[in-house]
């Protein structure tokens, strides 16, 4: 039943654009969101484990013919897959800044592509210089001078200094002078604003080719947002964003132990407007404790005797 209703508002976004790009799961604590975005994740992703497509795993547990059809579109068509729990990756100190859920997105999706996760404006230099096409020879400069590997080396970012310096001059069109001012200027000009955010993940899935599909699967957001109306706001623009910028081609799917109402209800600024946020996640998902029996004689009672 719950994958039905996934299914068939993502196969809107394959076969023509949405900005209905919020999927909601909510239940109570056990209730298994955090295992249906797990599969939902493989699923997306339709990877192969011991020579079968994940979608093909579920041939013989669904008996719907158009789920599996839409199931199946879904994993034939071309995804990148993140899957995170927000509290894990966000900073200790996050929560007090409003833009944080921004920033966790702009974090997942860096290193996603192989970009530093923790040090967003290294990330920005690092794509830049693989759209201009000097990103494989920064590296053998740098490890070359230092004697490390970049990727190791990176978020030693403030110990690097010379070395940094010295292969982007060489490897890049900066001069010296202009490296070492970028490298002492990076992280004060440095800034990201949602807006910034959702064209760059529209303009990444656009150089992936035609309706590539960027999906960013939320554990215990609930959580992580609890009575914060301002973390709540963060979440509304991002998704408006991304729906309005990415038209269906870019997802947020949440993990909550409350509704989507409920939490609405329950953050501090009652006057706050949550109306755009209801309406990106249109599809809502609630789990409960209801399917327990079915889950008992499905995973119990089935087995054989022995």
């Amino acid at each position: 039943k719950h994958f039905d209703s996934f299914f068939d508002a993502y196969k809107k976004s394959i076969i023509g654009s949405t900005d209905k790009i919020g999927v909601w799961i909510s239940g109570f604590f056990g209730s298994g969101k955090s295992h249906f975005l797990k599969i939902l994740s493989y699923l997306l992703e339709n990877r192969e484990v011991d020579g079968k497509k994940a979608v093909e795993y579920f041939y013989d547990k669904i008996f719907d013919n158009m789920l599996l059809a839409d199931m199946k579109l879904a994993g034939d068509t071309s995804a990148d897959v993140i899957l995170f729990n927000i509290d894990s990756k966000s900073d200790s100190d996050s929560k007090a800044n409003k833009d944080t859920i921004v920033k966790v997105f702009n974090k997942v999706f860096n290193e996603m592509q192989g970009f530093c996760g923790s040090l967003p404006w290294v990330a920005d230099l690092e794509r830049q210089m693989v759209t201009d096409g000097v990103y494989d020879e920064f590296k053998k400069k740098f490890k070359g001078i230092s004697g490390k590997e970049w990727v190791n080396a990176r978020e030693d970012f403030y110990y690097e200094e010379d070395a940094i310096v010295d292969a982007l001059s060489k490897s890049t069109k900066m001069s010296l002078e202009s490296a070492r001012q970028w490298y002492t200027k990076a992280e004060e000009n440095y800034y990201l604003s949602i807006e910034k955010f959702a064209k760059r993940v529209r303009e990444y899935i656009e150089n992936k080719g035609k309706n590539h599909h960027v999906v960013f699967l939320v554990d215990e957001l609930g959580q992580y947002i609890g009575d914060n109306s301002q973390l709540m706001l963060n979440l509304q623009t991002c998704v408006e964003d991304l729906g309005k910028y990415c038209r269906g081609q870019a997802w947020v799917v949440v993990t909550s132990q409350q509704e989507l109402k409920a939490m609405i209800d329950s953050t501090k600024d009652k006057q706050q407007d949550f109306s755009k946020i209801q309406a990106r996640f249109d599809t809502r998902i609630l789990l409960s404790g209801a399917e327990a029996g079915e889950v008992i004689k499905k995973r119990i009672l089935d087995k054989k005797e022995t």
